[in-house]
């Protein structure tokens, strides 16, 4: 009895489509890729609702004659290799030969092309050829692919938001864009013009129309090489940096690719000019021997294999350090905008008012633990909820009582109480007083405003403003009104009283960074991360003398707090000393 059967050819190819076709994105990153192997020097992406309801790509390349366009949607057929050692020694974006017949087995497919002397139409629905016959077009391919998905529920079921799936097709493009300056790419949203860029070759001209025109001032262009290798882009100013590594763009042999161990050491280059957990904005393009990279280790293309990986580590890291000392200068200094006349008002509250701190039972809060005479001191209860409503607190009875003795460095405040010297981070505990300041704040609804004399405006990336309705929304809940203004930037005309204690560009921007790494808009997480931002942005630095009445102050605020023993972003506020401690270093 024959239990193994081969598999018929249409079953074949929607398997492969489970490898190679994702979600439309990934339509867009083949079509796009066949493109440029086709020598374009102009494509045009046109999506309707995130490319669930169709999308299409069109180019200017070499186009095909009526056999290739029928031979394209064949299982395995390229143009791209022809014997086993092109597998080795690929010049080319695409070769698996799968691409074209996988998203016709899950889609309806309309390919019209001409190679400058015929043009054919073709039509194929759910891997089934409906239609085939001469079709005037001009040199070149278009593609237009409808109804992805429709008779795969299980794959449909999956995809996101329109606007979810139409921000990854636009962060894709602006990609392809900053990997390919000398290529023309437009892609238009429900016919909105959302990426444009002229093809000149110009990467400092493309970083502007993609990242903003900020980070273009910021960029400097760089190069270096050596027997091997040739890396060559364009690095931002570390004093503009993300929260997330996705400004850093890795290209090699122009082929976009996802590969941790060189924006690590991209990363590692930029570690001393600038905060922990910062990350720089890079475009880094690497020109190698394609014998030196396997390319054939991810159905899709995002990944790939280098040989002498360490080698081209340590290129990276030396260039882009090189570069740092000779181009890094101190940040701009920005002149905060004031207040109009009319929006003055009185502090919305006091933090060290005795009405703030209302005085009922403290909830029971588990006493710290410690593992050796000098060390962290923590408690293990989670902190509360954002969304829940908390009422103020007196001070955990964990917390010791202190009597100040004085300032060390600009940067700790040291403390005593009957059995320990403590150390205080004065950042870190100030921080916490503010989260929880503007935590409640923020709970209680406070909707005071204040109208900007001159609105407040800055540029974002297009992925981030094809999202702009979930981005207004969050923004809503922190009691921030958001606009679009003209192109890719936001403004703001009205900001929250209590926004003017930081500098609010600094703060926005940092949240629409935090808003773009958030991909499941879990609105509790990014309120958190927004609060944890704001906290840190209004709170003493360190190298910062202090009064000892300020100090006193910090110390006090500090023991209020609910959970004063470590910062919103999980750093100990202080740490301790025991006399028997010291009493053994003294040899007493």
């Amino acid at each position: 009895m024959a239990l193994i059967q081969r598999l018929d050819e249409h079953l074949t190819n929607m398997i492969a489509a489970g490898e190679v076709v994702e979600r439309p994105m990934g339509v867009i990153k083949e079509l796009i890729e066949n493109a440029l192997d086709a020598n374009a020097t102009s494509i045009e992406i046109r999506i309707k609702d995130g490319g669930i309801e169709n999308m299409e790509v069109s180019d200017n390349g070499s186009g095909m004659d009526p056999d290739d366009a029928l031979m394209a949607f064949e299982r395995h057929s390229t143009s791209k290799i022809h014997t086993k050692e092109d597998l080795f020694s690929l010049h080319s974006l695409g070769f698996r030969g799968e691409a074209l017949p996988s998203i016709a087995s899950v889609s309806k497919v309309t390919l019209t092309t001409s190679d400058g002397d015929s043009a054919s139409y073709v039509q194929i629905e759910y891997g089934k050829r409906i239609l085939v016959r001469p079709h005037a077009r001009a040199k070149g391919t278009t593609i237009f692919v409808e109804g992805l998905f429709r008779k795969t529920p299980a794959r449909l079921k999956h995809l996101r938001t329109a606007s979810y799936e139409s921000s990854l097709i636009t962060d894709l493009v602006e990609k392809f864009a900053l990997c390919r300056p000398d290529v023309a790419f437009k892609l238009f949203d429900n016919e909105n013009e959302i990426v444009k860029t002229n093809g000149n070759g110009q990467l400092i001209e493309v970083i502007a129309r993609t990242l903003g025109n900020q980070t273009a001032r910021n960029a400097h262009l760089f190069s270096a090489s050596d027997y091997d290798f040739k890396i060559h882009g364009a690095m931002i100013l570390p004093h503009q940096n993300r929260s997330n590594n996705k400004g850093i763009y890795v290209f090699v042999n122009q082929r976009i690719i996802r590969y941790w161990q060189l924006q690590k050491a991209v990363a590692e280059a930029y570690h001393s000019y600038m905060m922990p957990d910062r990350y720089p904005i890079v475009i880094l393009n690497i020109d190698m021997d394609t014998t030196l990279a396997d390319v054939n280790v991810h159905p899709s293309k995002w990944e790939i294999r280098l040989s002498k990986e360490q080698q081209l580590h340590f290129l990276v890291l030396d260039a882009l350090q090189n570069e740092l000392k000779k181009i890094t200068v101190g940040p701009e200094i920005k002149q905060s905008q004031p207040m109009s006349e009319h929006s003055i008002q009185e502090p919305l509250f006091d933090v060290d008012h005795p009405i703030y701190y209302a005085t009922q039972e403290a909830k029971p809060i588990e006493h710290p633990t410690y593992n050796s005479d000098l060390e962290e001191v923590s408690v293990r209860e989670a902190e509360p909820v954002i969304d829940q409503v908390i009422s103020p607190q007196s001070a955990p009875e964990s917390f010791p009582q202190l009597q100040l003795i004085g300032q060390m460095h600009g940067r700790y405040i040291l403390a005593s109480s009957p059995d320990s010297l403590y150390m205080i981070d004065q950042h870190a505990a100030k921080e916490r007083v503010n989260y929880e300041k503007f935590q409640d704040l923020l709970l209680k609804g406070d909707s005071t405003e204040q109208s900007l004399t001159v609105p407040l405006t800055f540029q974002t990336k297009p992925s981030i403003m094809s999202r702009f309705e979930e981005l207004q929304k969050i923004f809503a809940e922190l009691g921030i009104n958001v606009e679009a203004f003209s192109g890719n930037t936001l403004v703001f005309r009205t900001l929250p009283i209590w926004l003017s204690e930081v500098d609010e560009t600094a703060f926005l921007e940092d949240l629409v960074e935090r808003f773009e790494n958030d991909n499941q808009l879990d609105l509790e997480h990014v309120r958190k991360e927004a609060l944890a931002s704001l906290a840190c942005h209004s709170s003493i630095r360190f190298n910062h003398a202090l009064t000892h009445a300020e100090m006193n102050n910090i110390i006090d605020e500090l023991r209020r707090c609910r959970q004063p023993f470590n910062c919103p972003h999980g750093r100990p506020t202080l740490i301790r000393l025991t006399t028997d401690r010291l009493f053994k270093e003294f040899q007493r």
